[in-house]
């Protein structure tokens, strides 16, 4: 099975994600750290600590996203840090803190989801306001520097909103039309590759059991060349609804290219992997019986052993799959 090329999918997006957050934490302890430094010698002494904590928050996020891979709560639980953080050195400094909200809005849209990002903001301008209001140390110099705080800031959150939500959703869109094949609606090859060392890894850390199962069309060029594209289309959409109606919600299956179909299964064992094998080419051939094409299916299936990486368990399922096809096709042969 050759190497599916490397290009941007899920994997790549969080490694943009996990440097963007190891980038803000970087900025923090060059800059926060810079005036809790300054603070420490000249005061106020609480919000240095305070500067300090950002400091560390950041850096223990930062940690975290990094050992973890688990960027979605990282950068959630950095944008909320950084927001509170905010509103705490108004609290003791007046102005001068609030005009760090501008900086908190820049990384809390890059780091935490538009929804989430625009509530803590909000919430953050508004208590930042409270403070003013309610408070016997005012933030600001005048109701007037208080009104183009809000505007200014509400405008900025606005806008900010707009292009995170916006991007999010076309970095969505990007990876649906990068992962999915048009045709059939299944996961493709560029999805597989991350697939499969998941299964490894997880059989290796839980001692989980996977199988892996590769499905290739008997005699597919003659439909194309008898009937037309359109025919195989067809026929390619049909193994694909079959495949979904034969194998369970947690199987994983993917159009590799062209006529041939892998399915990823966790939790199965020998038996069970056997027994879905010998369904998918049962369901196929009777599907086949009842249109004109008559597709059949040769399978090769192979369990997930300790010693195998991705390309040893791959390798073993595909060996089958062709002994399938010299055997005379719509059969499995399992590993």
């Amino acid at each position: 099975m050759r190497t599916p090329p490397q290009l941007p999918d899920s994997n790549s997006i969080n490694s943009f994600r996990l440097h963007l957050i190891i980038l803000i934490a970087g900025v923090a302890f060059v800059f926060v750290g810079g005036f809790a430094v300054y603070r420490y010698i000249y005061g106020p002494l609480v919000v240095a600590l305070i500067d300090t904590l950002i400091v560390l928050a950041g850096a223990a996020i930062a940690f975290y996203a990094w050992r973890t891979g688990n960027v979605e709560h990282a950068g959630a639980a950095m944008a909320v840090v950084f927001a509170i953080a905010a509103i705490a050195v108004t609290a003791w400094i007046g102005v001068s803190g609030a005009v760090w909200i501008y900086t908190v809005i820049l990384f809390v849209f890059y780091l935490a989801p538009p929804a989430l990002g625009l509530g803590v903001i909000l919430f953050s301008i508004a208590a930042i306001v409270v403070l003013h209001l309610g408070s016997a140390r005012s933030v600001f110099d005048s109701s007037e520097q208080m009104a183009s705080f809000m505007a200014s800031a509400t405008a900025m959150t606005a806008f900010s909103y707009y292009f995170a939500a916006r991007n999010r959703m076309q970095n969505e869109q990007l990876l649906q039309l990068a992962t999915r094949d048009p045709l059939t609606g299944l996961e493709n090859r560029r999805r597989l590759e991350p697939e499969l060392n998941v299964a490894v890894e997880a059989a290796k850390r839980h001692n989980r059991p996977y199988g892996l199962i590769i499905m290739d069309a008997d005699n597919f060029k003659k439909i194309n060349d008898a009937h037309g594209h359109a025919a195989g289309d067809a026929v390619l959409k049909a193994l694909a609804d079959t495949i979904a109606s034969t194998t369970r919600l947690e199987d994983r299956a993917f159009r590799y290219g062209g006529d041939e179909f892998i399915i990823i299964l966790p939790d199965v064992g020998p038996e069970g992997l056997e027994t879905v094998s010998h369904k998918l080419v049962h369901a196929i051939e009777s599907r086949g019986q009842s249109d004109a094409h008559g597709i059949t299916v040769s399978i090769g299936a192979a369990l997930l052993r300790s010693e195998d990486n991705k390309d040893s368990w791959n390798r073993r399922a595909d060996q089958h799959m062709y002994r399938a096809k010299e055997r005379g096709g719509n059969r499995c042969e399992i590993d």
